[in-house]
């Protein structure tokens, strides 16, 4: 048995735990069954970013007409779009592999994990023990049981692969993997349907934002909510995906000539055989830790989207940065333990329009919280009115008291990058009067900010 100052079992934000122990001189295993980076490099965040900026174009160009431009899409070369992203991804994927080698004290292990004790696992026979073991494993496309799979059904994990694009595309699920994609195939020029349980798209946003985004990706996609999915299945060459409505009860079949599973994600956990330890699941799959991001068993964390937080690589990223502190600094004389914070943490939907949120929705909010509310069109601003944008807006909740800023809502152009200042703001405590204090360019979008928490009532 070969033993370790540190197992880390996932290269996505694991491989941040990896450079600090390496830093630090500790001896380093790293166990990585798939591809280096993790989920959001591979599958997630930045590919369908690269996917999604085209589309963005396509949309701009279409919205350009209100502003007295007349411009045609003559083409959209979808193959080159994908194949300029696959090569990109494999480009940043062999300098994360080079940056490895470079690294002092660190082995890779390019295969699964399995537990055979709290601190103990096997690798392909091999068993490697350790102390302090980090599990970031993450998660995994959601396919039902009984759902059909082919080579036309697409999920987030092997999107890069369909190399033609779908004539009609079913899209099951309406959470901003859906919407996203929704987005973008509209854009190349697919025919989408998008089927939804709920009765929104995007439940975990603000109402008003669901509505914005289904009203806009409706010109594009044709959406269906409170339909229930039965079955899935292939014939010949076409997809049917059967549903009931939730209110009405009628019963629908929607065909198409591929179907993109984006209902959700699964944890990893039931691959790591965790049954041989003590570690801890929910009833959802996922594995339980503390405040500080410690499993049930001492000495073994969980950072990432495999603890159920949050599936966002900017949260994993800052738990893995807490994870490290707490079991190594936080357990030396003089430091303290520090718990992960989640109050002023961020999130964005690259879809028609961009939506980003932070901190409570008003629903939310008024469970604890005397508040106000303030809220602002996009269209009330000069720069807003210039680019003539009716319909984008902006969403504060305070506390009526305090003045503390205890969420913040944008769907409209450019929402990931307006709300960050909200959420530097809040990450310090901020207040309202906080953010007023700084002076904001005019004529710029910025000036949606100030205005939003000015109008709270």
């Amino acid at each position: 048995m070969k033993k370790y100052d540190v197992i880390v079992i996932g290269s996505g934000c694991g491989l941040l735990i990896a450079e600090a122990a390496s830093s630090s001189g500790q001896k380093t295993a790293l166990v990585e069954k798939q591809y280096m980076g993790g989920t959001c490099l591979n599958t997630g965040c930045i590919p369908s970013k690269m996917l999604i900026h085209p589309a963005d174009v396509v949309y701009e160009i279409e919205q350009s007409k209100k502003l007295g431009i007349s411009a045609d899409i003559t083409e959209v070369d979808y193959t080159s779009i994908m194949d300029r992203t696959n090569r990109t991804i494999s480009g940043y994927r062999n300098k994360l592999h080079r940056q490895l080698h470079r690294m002092n004290n660190v082995d890779l292990y390019e295969s699964s994990a399995k537990f055979i004790s709290n601190n103990t696992i096997d690798i392909d026979g091999q068993k490697i023990f350790s102390d302090t073991i980090f599990i970031a494993s993450g998660t995994r496309p959601l396919i039902p049981a009984g759902f059909e799979e082919g080579d036309e059904s697409i999920t987030s994990d092997n999107l890069l692969k369909v190399k033609l694009l779908p004539k009609d595309l079913l899209i099951i699920g309406g959470g901003y993997i859906a919407c996203e994609y929704a987005h973008f195939y509209a854009s190349m020029g697919s025919n989408v349907t998008i089927i939804e349980m709920a009765d929104r798209l995007l439940t975990a946003e603000e109402p008003e934002v669901s509505a914005l985004v289904e009203k806009t990706l409706e010109k594009v996609a044709s959406i269906h909510t409170k339909k229930r999915v039965d079955s899935v299945n292939k014939k010949g060459d076409k997809w049917f995906v059967s549903t009931k409505d939730l209110g009405t009860g009628e019963r629908t079949e929607f065909s198409g000539s591929h179907v993109l599973y984006a209902i959700g994600r699964i944890s990893n956990a039931d691959l790591l055989n965790l049954e041989s330890t003590d570690i801890e699941l929910d009833r959802y799959g996922y594995i339980k830790v503390n405040p500080y991001l410690e499993t049930s068993v001492k000495g073994v964390f969980a950072i990432g989207d495999i603890n159920g937080q949050f599936q966002f690589r900017h949260a994993a990223n800052y738990e893995a940065e807490m994870a490290w502190h707490n079991a190594n600094i936080g357990n030396t004389p003089g430091h303290k333990r520090i718990a992960v914070d989640y109050s002023a943490m961020p999130g964005a939907v690259f879809t028609r329009p961009q939506v980003a949120s932070v901190g409570m929705t008003e629903h939310v909010a008024r469970r604890t919280h005397q508040i106000k509310v303030g809220k602002i069109e996009y269209f009330e601003t000069a720069k807003g009115e210039a680019m003539q944008q009716r319909e984008g807006f902006a969403k504060a909740i305070i506390d009526k008291g305090t003045e503390e800023i205890l969420g913040f809502h944008i769907a409209g152009p450019h929402a990931p990058i307006l709300i960050q200042e909200v959420i530097n703001a809040m990450a310090l405590g901020g207040t309202a009067a906080s953010i007023h204090s700084g002076i904001h360019i005019h004529p710029a979008l910025s000036e949606i900010i100030p205005a939003a928490l000015s109008n709270a009532e």
